[in-house]
């Protein structure tokens, strides 16, 4: 017994050597149990948040509502889903992962206190976990037990190097209001992975909450023209903190602008407009909480959950856990929308 101890001890020591030497880093270890699912009655941030508060039935229409709606319709006349630019979650228990730092190309201060490139603390990260198939290649881990998420664009594993690199890192608790403080940091501007600087989990839409029957938060759009303060400064509205517009005007919509299917729409509207069970799910969530503008992309562009490594794969996966989805959420028309005056915008520079 004692020599079996012996052993145990000599080969937990050789493994810490193997750890402190830097030769079992992240892809030379086990593969880890991981998950692309989370509950359908769960939903990240806190209830105050305003992805969570629903639109109060007192609420102000934009001065400038119809003048957005108008602009919008000359490039799309309804809303669809995403096909490009959207965002893998990965569930993971972060204490069986090793964590790796993370070389950043534009860290928010938070995350890398020195200003050396690199993030201060580690995330848990694996070769597992593919990424959005384009060159935004962005990802969302996620630990439940410690109400965590970990946010990255442009994220790469380097074949050289035993540490990944991303453009931008950001974590967020998700027992917070998930909004981003604008006046926090020389790096400001490089907080969230979105043009918007909302959380990557933020407004998604999962199917594990289609199967429950209801979606209890905003959701998240794109737009093709999102409207900037001027040559150099940016507006954006919270829960943005943010924002990447380039066209000057008031016809654009801005980056965190909350937009809201007519209230007054009723189930048999519904039905009139041709939608399925699930369309009807995501059209009461925009007519209790709204969708939250962004990020630049596809004309009303609807954001889900990415289930597939590949445009295609992501599409059949949906479509093969409601047919015709993709399809049907397109009967819901842009000029039943308006623009719901939220405060008044803020005006960064850079």
């Amino acid at each position: 017994m004692k020599r079996q101890s012996n052993i145990l001890i000599l080969f937990l020591l050789i493994i810490l050597l193997l750890i402190g030497s830097g030769y079992l880093y992240a892809e030379n270890l086990p593969k880890v149990t991981i998950s692309n699912s989370i509950a359908g009655d769960w939903r990240p941030f806190s209830d105050d948040s305003p992805w969570n508060t629903e639109i109060s039935t007192e609420a102000q229409v934009h001065e400038d509502s119809d003048l957005i709606i108008s602009a919008i319709l000359n490039e799309a006349t309804y809303i669809r889903f995403a096909e490009e630019y959207i965002i893998p979650v990965w569930v993971v228990d972060s204490s069986t992962i090793t964590s790796v730092k993370v070389n950043g190309s534009n860290m928010f201060d938070r995350w890398d206190t020195n200003r050396d490139g690199w993030t201060d603390v580690g995330a848990p990260v694996t070769r597992q976990m593919w990424t959005e198939p384009t060159e935004d290649s962005h990802l969302c881990v996620i630990d439940l037990d410690k109400n965590m998420a970990w946010d990255f664009s442009a994220f790469k594993w380097q074949s050289t190097s035993k540490y990944p690199t991303t453009s931008t890192f950001n974590i967020w608790q998700l027992t917070s209001t998930g909004v981003g403080n604008p006046d926090a940091g020389f790096e400001w501007h490089a907080q969230g992975s979105r043009g918007s600087g909302f959380p990557l989990i933020a407004g998604l839409i999962r199917p594990e909450e289609l199967n429950t029957g209801e979606i209890r938060h905003a959701l998240i759009f794109t737009f093709t023209k999102n409207r900037r303060a001027d040559s150099k400064g940016s507006i954006f509205l919270p829960p943005a903190c943010r924002s990447d517009g380039k066209y000057a005007g008031n016809k654009y919509p801005i980056e965190g602008m909350r937009f809201q299917l007519d209230p007054s729409l009723t189930e048999n509207d519904l039905t009139r407009l041709g939608l399925s069970r699930e369309g009807k799910i995501v059209a009461r969530a925009l007519q209790k909480y709204g969708m939250f503008l962004g990020d630049n992309g596809g004309a009303m562009a609807l954001q889900m959950q990415l289930l597939g490594a590949t445009k295609t794969e992501n599409k059949a996966k949906w479509e093969s856990l409601f047919p015709g989805f993709y399809d049907n959420i397109q009967n819901i028309p842009v000029s039943k929308f308006r623009v719901i005056y939220t405060g008044e915008p803020i005006i960064k520079y850079d």
